[in-house]
């Protein structure tokens, strides 16, 4: 792939707009409940068989995990050092042009303008490449907890999550401001094992 001249592969385009759809959940019932209805032929059963609070503390952790291994698979570190030598090169070039008085020397460098807009909107994207991916997996577990959370019931999860030391909460507490208990327990999976997953791969990568 050359992200320089040719952008995202196929593979990265199609991610990308799979990820938009499934982003639009958030706002498109009919988007949301679709995928709702998939994962829960998965979750459900699940959740029966293993303590809510260890399966939903595991799935936060499955998504803190995966996005961190496929930001360390994805990100390209050689080809974004390239990238940003390249962009600082016409920068450079660009401002010389700049400064000069002559219509010639502007109208001879415009090829080189372009060629900093490719670079770029190039970088973006490279930087922008692992999250599209992360997000294939983020978003349709993100929807289907918020759907839990708001119909427990339909999801056959319980109302009260057990957490240590503190003992039975109400999933629907509020902790502080808009965050609530059951957001505070996702976001504390998901961090942790990414930060763990980080350090894993350091150490296997060392």
């Amino acid at each position: 792939m050359v992200l320089e001249s040719g952008g995202w592969t196929v593979y990265d385009t199609m991610a990308g707009i799979l990820s938009l759809v499934l982003v639009s959940g958030y706002l498109l019932t009919p988007v949301e409940h679709l995928v709702v209805t998939a994962l829960d032929l998965v979750f459900a059963p699940l959740v029966t068989v293993i303590p809510f609070t260890l399966f939903f503390f595991g799935l936060a952790g499955v998504t803190g995990a995966s996005s961190t291994v496929i930001r360390y698979c994805l990100h390209d570190h050689e080809q974004l050092d390239r990238l940003q030598s390249r962009l600082t090169e016409l920068q450079e070039a660009l401002s010389t042009a700049h400064d000069g008085d002559s219509a010639g020397t502007q109208e001879e460098l415009s090829p080189e303008h372009r060629a900093f807009v490719n670079s770029w909107i190039a970088t973006i994207k490279l930087q922008f490449r692992p999250v599209v991916w992360s997000l294939l997996v983020t978003v349709p577990v993100f929807l289907w907890l918020r759907w839990a959370m708001i119909a427990p019931t339909a999801a056959a999860v319980p109302v009260a999550l057990t957490v240590p030391i503190v003992g039975s909460v109400p999933l629907s507490a509020t902790l502080i401001g808009p965050i609530k208990v059951w957001l505070a327990w996702y976001v504390g999976g998901s961090v942790s094992a990414s930060v763990l997953s980080r350090r894993l791969l350091d150490h296997v990568t060392a």
